[in-house]
Parts: C-alpha cells; sequence; structure tokens
C-alpha cells in the first residue's frame, strides 16, 4: 500500500527518467542508518537510464519534487531521501485502512497462481517430536502468507506411512497377540504402538527368524494381503487421531493427506519411463540414475532409485507424487518445507525431473531449515547445562504436544499474575492463544535456515521479539478501540510523525507480504510485525508524557481520527498474527 503515499512522487519521477513507475517503486527502500528520512530512492539504474552520473539526477529529481511540493526531497550522494509531512501520509493511508484494515496485507501478486505446498509429513506409528514444529508452522504459515497473496494454495500432508517398519510392526504385533482393544484401551496409542516397534526390533536383532518374519509381513503388505492391510490401516488411523489432535492445538488443517502408500503402484511407470530414457544403470545390484554421466557435475555419486532387493526409494515417491500433484493441482510452484539436512535429496530427484522433461521441474522449490535447539539444564550425572537438538539432555524425545501444554500451563500462570480479572473460559482461551503462539513465533521470528534456540522464559516474555508481545500490543489496541463506540476521523488531523511511522509500517506490509512469497521467508512478515508493534507502542507511550498525544485527547475531532489510526493498526496486526498461525486475543 506504499503506492498510496508514492505514486505521484514515482510518476514525477517516471515522466523525468522513463522508467515505468512500477520499477522505480521496487527501488525504493529503508534511508541509511542514521538518515532522517521516510524513503530512499538509489539512483543508479535511473541514472544509467538517463547517461547522467547519479548524484546528479539525484540533485535533479529532489529540485524537481521540491518544486512541485510532493514530499520533502534531498539529495544525498547517489540517493534521494523523501520525507512526507505526516497529514498527506494518513490522507493518502487511512481510508484504504479504515474501511479493510486487512488490506494491508493483501495482494494480488499471486492472482491466477496454484501453490502445492508439503508441509509436517510425519511418520505414521511416531509421535509429532519438538522438532516437527519447524516443517510444520513453518509450511502453515507459508500457506496462509501465500493465499493472502492471491493464490490458491493446497496444504499437503506426506504422511511416511510405508515402509519396512510396518513388517516389523505387524510381526510384534502377531507374536504377542495384541488386540484392537488393547490398542484402543492405551491412554496414549502412538506411544503404544512405537514401544511394541521397539520390541520388535530389540527382539528381531538376536532371532533371524524375527527378522525373517518382519521380512515376510512386509512383503506381505506391498502385495496387498488382507490381514496385513487391516492392522496397517488400525496402525494408521490410530496415529492420524494422534496428529489431528496436536494440528488441532496449532490450528493446522491439510487439504491432501496421500501419503507414501498411495504411490506405491504409481512408481513402476516412473522406473519404467527412465529405463526407457536410457537414464538409469545398475551399480551393485541396485537401479541408480547417474546425474554426473547426464552431464550434471555437481553430483558426485548417483541417485539410488530401487535397491538390489527391489524395495523402491524415497526419490522414487518423490517423483510419482509430484506427477501426480501436478495432475491434479497444475501448481505453478511446489514447495517442500523439509529440513536442510535432506538438500541433497531434494536436489537430486528434481535434476531427475529435468532430464524427464517434466513440465514442472522448475517449479519445484525446497524450503530447507535449520535444526532446533532446546535449553535445558535438568540435572543428571556428567550433565551440565546447555542446549540439545530438541531433546533432553539425558536424551528423551520432546513431544511436540507436551512443549505445547507446557507452554499453556505457563501461560495460564502468567496470565493470572498479570490480569487476574480473567477467569474460567476466557482465561484458557487466552492461556492457550499466548502458550501455543509464544512456541509458534520463537520459530518464525528467525530466518528458516537458521537454527532456532528455544527457552521458555524467553519465548513467554511480553517484550522483545516474542509472541506475547505482540498479542498483547494486539490487545491493548482493542482495549483503546472498545472506549471508541465506533467513531470515526479526518485522517488529516493526523500530524505527529509518531503518527506517521504508524502509517509507514502498515503500508509496507503489503511489499514485506510479497517479500515473504518470493522468499518463502515468514520471518520477513514476522519482522514486519514486530516493527508495526514497537511503532504503535511507542506513539502510544508519547501519550503517558503529554496528555494531548493521548489517543483519547481533549480534542474530540482528533481523537475520532486517532481511534481510526487504532483500527487499523488492530486489525493489520491481527491479521498478521493469523498469518504466521497465532491466534489474537482481544484481552490479555
Amino acid at each position: 500500500m506504499l503506492d498510496l503515499v508514492t505514486a505521484p512522487v514515482l510518476a514525477l519521477i517516471a515522466n523525468h527518467t522513463g522508467l515505468p513507475a512500477a520499477d522505480l517503486a521496487r527501488l525504493l527502500g529503508s534511508p541509511a542508518k542514521g538518515v532522517a528520512a521516510d524513503l530512499a530512492l538509489p539512483c543508479f539504474q535511473p541514472a544509467k537510464a538517463k547517461a547522467l552520473p547519479p548524484p546528479k539526477l539525484a540533485a535533479e529529481l529532489a529540485a524537481a519534487i521540491n518544486a512541485a511540493g510532493l514530499a520533502q526531497a534531498v539529495a544525498a550522494g547517489p540517493f534521494l531521501n523523501l520525507t512526507f509531512p505526516p497529514a498527506q501520509v494518513a490522507t493518502a493511508l487511512l481510508p484504504a485502512l479504515a474501511a479493510d484494515p486487512a488490506a494491508a496485507l493483501r495482494s494480488r501478486a499471486g492472482s491466477g497462481r496454484n501453490a502445492a505446498i508439503d508441509f509436517s509429513s510425519p511418520n505414521i506409528a511416531k509421535h509429532l517430536a519438538f522438532h516437527h514444529i519447524r516443517s510444520t508452522m513453518i509450511g502453515n504459515s507459508l500457506a496462509r502468507i501465500y493465499a493472502a497473496a492471491g493464490w490458491k494454495v493446497t496444504r499437503i500432508n506426506f504422511l511416511g506411512d510405508w515402509g519396512t517398519a510396518f513388517g516389523r510392526l505387524i510381526s510384534g504385533w502377531k507374536r504377542e497377540g495384541l488386540t484392537l482393544a488393547q490398542l484402543e484401551g492405551a491412554a496414549d496409542r502412538v506411544t503404544f504402538l512405537n514401544e511394541l516397534y521397539v520390541r520388535s526390533s530389540q527382539a528381531a536383532k538376536g532371532d533371524p527368524a524375527l527378522e525373517e518374519d518382519a521380512r515376510r509381513w512386509s512383503k506381505a503388505l506391498e502385495d496387498g494381503d488382507a490381514e496385513a492391510r487391516h492392522l496397517w490401516q488400525i496402525f494408521k488411523d490410530a496415529s492420524l487421531a494422534e496428529f489431528k489432535r496436536v494440528y488441532a492445538l496449532l490450528g493446522v488443517d491439510f487439504d491432501s493427506w496421500k501419503g507414501e502408500a498411495h504411490y506405491e503402484d504409481k512408481m513402476a511407470p516412473v522406473l519404467a519411463e527412465l529405463e526407457g530414457k536410457g537414464l538409469t544403470s545398475i551399480d551393485q545390484g541396485a537401479t541408480v540414475v547417474d546425474l554426473a554421466a547426464h552431464g550434471l557435475k555437481q553430483f558426485k555419486k548417483p541417485m539410488l532409485l530401487k535397491r538390489a532387493d527391489g524395495g523402491t526409494l524415497y526419490a522414487t515417491r518423490d517423483l510419482a507424487a509430484a506427477d501426480d500433484r501436478f495432475r491434479e493441482f497444475a501448481f505453478d510452484r511446489a514447495l517442500y518445507v523439509v529440513d536442510l539436512g535432506q538438500s541433497l535429496h531434494f536436489n537430486e530427484w528434481f535434476a531427475a525431473a529435468k532430464l524427464l522433461n517434466r513440465p514442472y521441474a522448475d517449479r519445484l522449490r525446497h524450503i530447507g531449515f535449520g535444526v532446533l535447539l532446546v535449553w535445558n539444564d535438568e540435572p543428571g550425572e556428567g550433565l551440565e547445562p546447555g542446549w540439545a537438538k530438541g531433546r533432553t539432555r539425558a536424551g528423551k524425545v520432546m513431544l511436540l504436544r507436551e512443549v505445547l501444554e507446557e507452554g499453556i500451563d505457563r501461560a495460564r500462570a502468567i496470565i493470572a499474575e498479570k490480569n487476574p480479572d480473567l477467569v474460567g473460559d476466557e482465561r484458557e482461551a487466552i492461556a492457550r492463544a499466548v502458550g501455543v503462539g509464544a512456541v509458534v513465533f520463537n520459530d518464525l521470528k528467525n530466518a528458516r535456515t537458521n537454527d532456532v534456540k528455544f527457552k521458555f522464559e524467553e519465548a513467554l516474555r511480553f517484550d522483545g521479539e516474542t509472541g506475547p508481545y505482540l498479542q498483547y500490543a494486539h490487545a491493548r489496541l482493542c482495549s483503546i478501540e472498545r472506549k471508541s463506540a465506533g467513531v470515526s476521523g479526518d485522517p488529516a488531523l493526523l500530524a505527529r510523525d509518531d503518527e506517521k511511522v504508524v502509517l509507514l509500517a502498515l503500508a509496507r506490509l503489503q511489499g514485506q507480504l510479497e517479500r515473504a512469497v518470493e522468499a518463502d521467508e515468514p520471518s520477513i512478515v514476522a519482522q514486519a510485525l514486530l516493527a508495526l508493534a514497537a511503532a504503535v507502542s511507542s506513539w502510544l507511550t508519547a501519550g503517558n508524557r503529554d496528555p494531548s498525544a493521548k489517543v483519547i485527547c481533549d480534542d474530540p475531532a482528533v481523537a475520532a481520527a486517532r481511534l481510526t489510526l487504532v483500527r487499523a493498526a488492530r486489525g493489520a496486526l491481527g491479521e498478521g498474527l493469523c498469518l504466521l498461525g497465532l491466534t489474537a486475543p482481544e484481552r490479555m
């Protein structure tokens, strides 16, 4: 929405340089550190078009803009610094924001385009561990951000529901004589299944007959044996029920739950096509694609497609799944939100898709991310407090559900202390919003390729770069808005610089949304919301020092205008929290 403010200036510059205003808009950015201006235009590209030195063009443009009274323009070497009067910014922006505050985080840049986003994708019969929050919430946020930018989004949970592990589970189930009633009566069905798998694996280590039995059941499952398929479905249903419980806590849903099993009968055609085109070879009994031999020298080792025993591998499944998704969803972009440790795998099968001349080959994106480090001061013999990769120092896997529930418990205690008037269902709803939001935002505020450090005491702070800080900023605006009785005012009365800072933070959100889509980076939106909340806090705090600066001041007309800005900021902040997968409480 920044174009509402800059359009007259950009039109003048476009007329002067012959460059399209839209191209000039993309060059606008923040001024250099320490420069008191709203925006800066580097004049290198426009100067090239005019065959002028950049400083000379900057000086010419500054003189023209000042003469037209469109802004205060200052040339600083090759940069053109622009400053707009607060009332001018408010008059340009506030009517649109007042009509629809969510418009600050809406764009039509992706209109008519389809995105398929593969995220979370846990393995059946295993818990959602805490580290799964990275793929789950990065993917969830990207799905919401893409949709806000005009894309039609399909959310895919590519379940790990196939493979030799199920043969081991079935073998153990049969050997121990377990029943469905026992599984259904378990306090935690996924734990029941996971413990069964561990027992079966340990037993098979010392007994070749048990290992052979597991392989036999695995083969029976692949061959469609009725009993094997029945037990597999029982295990899958039990796992999905637990997954959906955690997803409900996070507010995450999916459009497609097709797992690896769905593609078991769709891999043979892909393999046949690769072989028919002469792309495969046999290496120690395994079927591979030697990417380097086909001109892709960056790959030092062949890509495995099928083991010597005939078992297929992930690359084959991913190619079959991509074919299926392209047919069903006609995606213009397919995102795979999987940790950076899998980069080679994705690079390999993306390259294979190109060798197969798939029309979607250049539309595939691996959205990699770093590891999750948890601060742990759990006492234990020989253990020191420190950071561990998503587990306790003693090696116990941290379950995502348990972390979220602890976050809610801690938030409940904090809220009870800060606002004892909140009770009952309202307090519970707020504790859930704050506790879960703290965990989620701690992840999303960081650039996704960075490793993320998590510590409850830091994530639940009500100041600094935290989810509760943003939620409190929203609740504070809601509190002021409740006193407004729906009044609206003249934006031209917003003449303070701190009001302009809030307006410009709102105006930048749309551009940040579009940047987040192109970079597949939710932290861009998270940081833009932090900037908005900081601007709002400075504006509201000014009233503590100067009564005339209060939102609800003695001048009814000025108060009405400020309340209009409060509603716009509240609406945009609430919408931004939603895009990140957080709830925006109205009270805290």
